[in-house]
């Protein structure tokens, strides 16, 4: 019995965090974990071969379209999807509570009279670039504050370019006092494009971002935590209750915790 994990970069930090904790999971029933890189958005003609009706797959952030998740639950006898919603096909999901996590770090930053926000964007072709996304627009809107979209920076969840567009930012004397950034790793690179440019932080700007892992606690970022590896955990268990027989429908949100440290007030 074989549960296949379908993602479009095995090697990237979120992603082997999932494989981690699902692995984890499936090997200790004795199933066989087989992880295979497809997509972004893959089409059906792009799924792997040697599937069976025995066996369980787990999707991970946007790797296969909506025609290849269909053709997918033909082929397997069950599907979760992990950080990913579908549309169009009834399968469950497991993800962080995006929206939670976004709040506190608002709240956080607002607490500390911070008042002039910087928003560094995620993947807006995966739900958690865009959930985190329309989180921060709505709470910024509920909170009665003023942002222009020239203070939405390219990020993309991508080495290098959360940090450029940072720099740009500070090369064209904007002025902000805040920076939330929809991933650990890019508020990091937001964190030293500032102090490159000799901005103080948190004295001038204040940095936080969504997740957490060993790079922000050395960089003593303000985060917060969402445990990536308990979502590989989780979303491998409810796809054994589902081969076990079991109908499991709707999404899974898994709740986020703020961790204050050195990068905020």
């Amino acid at each position: 019995m074989t549960a296949w994990v379908l993602t479009n970069d095995a090697d990237a930090v979120f992603q082997s965090a999932v494989v981690r904790g699902a692995s984890r999971v499936l090997e200790g029933a004795g199933w066989t974990t087989r992880v295979v890189e497809v997509g972004p958005l893959a089409a059906p003609a792009d799924l792997p071969g040697g599937m069976a009706r025995q066996d369980g797959a787990l999707v991970l952030a946007s790797a296969l379209d909506e025609a290849a998740l269909a053709d997918l639950g033909g082929r397997v006898g069950a599907v979760t999807l992990v950080s990913h919603l579908s549309e169009a096909a009834q399968v469950p999901a497991v993800l962080h509570d995006n929206s939670q996590g976004i709040r506190q770090l608002v709240e956080h930053l607002i607490a500390g009279g911070r008042k002039s926000f910087v928003y560094v964007r995620g993947d807006l072709s995966q739900v958690d670039g865009r959930q985190r996304e329309a989180a921060f627009r709505e709470e910024v809107l509920r909170q009665g504050l003023e942002m222009g979209e020239d203070r939405v920076l390219a990020g993309g969840f991508l080495p290098g370019v959360a940090g450029r567009s940072v720099a740009d930012l500070v090369r064209r004397g904007e002025s902000f006092d805040a920076i939330v950034a929809a991933d650990y790793l890019m508020a990091i690179e937001a964190l030293e494009a500032l102090r490159s440019a000799g901005v103080e932080v948190p004295g001038q700007v204040s940095v936080v971002g969504f997740g957490d892992g060993p790079e922000a606690l050395d960089a003593n970022l303000t985060v917060v935590a969402a445990d990536v590896e308990e979502l590989g955990s989780r979303a491998a268990r409810q796809l054994l209750a589902q081969l076990a027989g079991g109908r499991i429908t709707g999404h899974t949100l898994l709740s986020t915790r703020l961790v204050v440290r050195g990068s905020s007030d």
